[in-house]
């Protein structure tokens, strides 16, 4: 849109003249900010200003209303002098959209004091004259969908493309008449939309189809090159640069993609097939080497693989030199659909795998078969294991806790299930037996814990000369015990007493040995000591009111007396001796030794008691 200052230096110069897309004018005053599609009365010549029609628009189409009669026309009046500008109807919204961008957006102008004057009423827009309209009126259609078929059909006629906005589209075409078949705005931006979205589908599709035929053209071309998986982009640029398909490419650019996206199905088709064949030869070889033996040497099995597969090894590891190619022909040589693939076929590392692969699946094969024989041999040991079991239990019933092997051994050495227990690995018989035994034992003590509970609780008293039948009697009403187990039991329980009353014997004696003891050690303490000369018939006077004699009978205590006199005697002749040696020794040493003796015999009165403690009275 152009922008054109009108008037001179006075303040009409502040309003310019502007055109909207649809090709509609409209004023913007600088000063003021403010966007009219009303001529401003600055602008108008005197005798515009004395005019009663004012012109608006309706749809695009332009109609004029006289403010004193309220009449409205399409056909214009003939006013001399007035200006064709379809104006908004006073009081509706502008399209504020028709607007570019960089012009200053439009607002609505106050209206002139001439104007509110004229509209002292409601601000309605002005009604519409209900006349026949001209030649160029619109077709009426009976259906909306009438309708949008023939505004649609106008945009073809127009060549509208997918890249056209709505402002473009509308400069096009709004005079033409079936560009009024929508009757308002929204239906007629909505049907545009549809169709341009349509034209772009088609056009997408269009140019989809084309990059599609130059894609396939080009990959023709290059199928007619001489060129590899190892070419590079510059080299078919140059073998194809005057060709009719490699010019098709409208940009460098899609051409390397192009091309890329050939190499890349180029490499996949090689990839493929060089990996079914050496897929092939990986089977036969596979095959070929069938069971091989775990024993098998990598070097051995390498010169038959040779051998025998020596033709589908790569080129370059062709033994036979006449077919063999060196690494600068198979890699850097112009090469075509006939060149030899320098990738194809097994090399040494397809071979070592293929005996990796077959050594081993003959070490599984190998532990297969060896922990199968192990778990045969297992199984078997295990039935004989359980075949001597079974014995054992047919024989249970014979056990007691005190059964020894050498007792059961004589029944069982030449029954089959004890013969074919020898020499295997695992439980041998006699520890199975020894089991048997100690399950035996403690099912049997468990049996008597439970006996011996119940005599507890209900005072049941055993001893040594308890009958038989009357433990059993008790068992039976107060526990469940096999009967067949009671033998043992009671034989357990007899013991058990006997045991008990031992030790309540020894527990007597040695309570008594004690008290004599303690007699012993008061008749050394007596005052008067005891003389070798005394009786017990003398003495027994006095020793009978001693309180250690009192827990003793008299025969125990004058047996213990006896025993102290004839202590006493063997003291004082060894007194007598040693005096009787120290006489005929000098007077010095008369009287050291006689102090020695002295001394000695302290000691030895001192420690009477302690040579004579523990001594046993027979």
């Amino acid at each position: 849109m152009n922008g054109t200052a009108l008037g001179g230096q006075d303040p009409a110069t502040a309003w310019v003249e502007y055109t909207s897309p649809d090709g509609r004018a409209y004023f913007y005053n600088r000063d003021t900010k403010v966007t009219t599609w009303e001529k401003p009365d600055e602008l108008k010549t005197q005798q515009e200003r004395d005019s009663v029609w004012k012109e608006y628009a309706k749809d695009g189409r332009p109609y004029w209303y006289n403010t004193q009669t309220k009449q409205s026309t399409w056909t214009r009046p003939d006013v001399p002098n007035q200006p064709i500008k379809p104006l908004e109807a006073p009081g509706s919204r502008m399209d504020l959209d028709r607007v570019p961008s960089r012009q200053p957006s439009m607002q609505r102008r106050e209206p002139s004091r001439s104007r509110r004057s004229a509209s002292r009423g409601p601000r309605s827009r002005p009604p519409v004259p209900a006349t026949t309209l001209d030649s160029r009126s619109r077709h009426e259609y009976k259906t909306i969908e009438e309708a949008e078929h023939a505004f649609t059909s106008m945009l073809k006629r127009h060549n509208v493309r997918g890249d056209w906005s709505w402002e473009k589209m509308l400069r096009a075409v709004v005079n033409d008449p079936d560009y009024r078949a929508l009757k308002t705005l929204p239906e007629r931006k909505n049907a545009f939309q549809r169709y341009i979205t349509a034209v772009r589908e088609t056009e997408l599709e269009q140019h989809r189809e084309e990059q599609r035929k130059q894609r396939t053209e080009f990959f023709a071309l290059l199928d007619t090159l001489p060129i590899s998986e190892y070419t590079r982009f510059p080299k078919v640029k140059h073998l194809a640069h005057e060709h009719r398909a490699f010019c098709a490419i409208p940009s460098n650019k899609e051409r390397v993609e192009l091309f890329d996206a050939y190499v890349d199905e180029l490499l996949e088709k090689l990839g493929g097939e060089r990996r079914r064949v050496r897929a092939q030869c990986v089977r036969d070889a596979t095959e070929y080497l069938g069971a091989l033996s775990i024993s098998a040497k990598w070097t051995d099995v390498k010169d038959k693989l040779l051998e025998k597969f020596g033709d589908q090894m790569m080129p370059i590891l062709h033994l036979n030199p006449e077919k063999r190619m060196p690494m600068d022909i198979l890699y850097f040589g112009v090469r075509d659909k006939d060149t030899v693939d320098p990738e194809s076929g097994l090399s040494m590392l397809d071979l070592l795998d293929i005996y990796e692969h077959a050594i081993t699946d003959a070490e599984r094969l190998e532990s297969d078969r060896r922990k199968h024989k192990k778990d045969k041999v297992y199984r078997q040991q295990r039935q004989a294991r359980d075949a001597f079991r079974q014995l054992l239990n047919e024989h249970v019933k014979e056990f007691t806790p005190s059964t020894t092997w050498s007792e059961f051994y004589p029944q069982i050495k030449h029954h089959t299930a004890y013969t074919e227990m020898l020499g295997q690995s695992g439980s041998t018989p006699q520890e199975m037996f020894w089991d048997a035994i100690e399950e035996l034992s403690d099912e049997m003590y468990n049996e008597r814990k439970q006996l011996e509970s119940a005599m507890r609780s209900h005072n049941f008293h055993m001893h040594v000369d308890t009958a038989f039948d009357k433990v059993c009697e008790f068992a039976q009403s107060h526990c469940k015990i096999d009967a067949k187990h009671m033998d043992y039991i009671y034989e357990q329980l007899v013991i058990k007493c006997k045991r008990r009353e031992e030790e309540d014997d020894e527990r007597k004696q040695r309570h008594k040995r004690r008290l004599l003891d303690t007699f012993k050690y008061a008749l050394y303490d007596l005052c008067p000591e005891i003389t070798p000369d005394s009786k017990w018939d003398t003495e027994c006077a006095r020793i009978s009111r001693m309180a250690e004699y009192k827990a003793l009978d008299e025969n125990a205590c004058r047996e213990v007396f006896d025993q102290v006199i004839e202590r006493t005697k063997e003291r004082a002749e060894r007194k007598r001796r040693d005096s009787g040696s120290k006489r005929e020794r000098s007077p010095d040493a008369g009287a050291a030794d006689k102090r020695s003796k002295h001394g000695v015999d302290k000691c030895e009165d001192r420690g009477s008691s302690d040579l004579e403690e523990g001594e046993m009275v027979g």
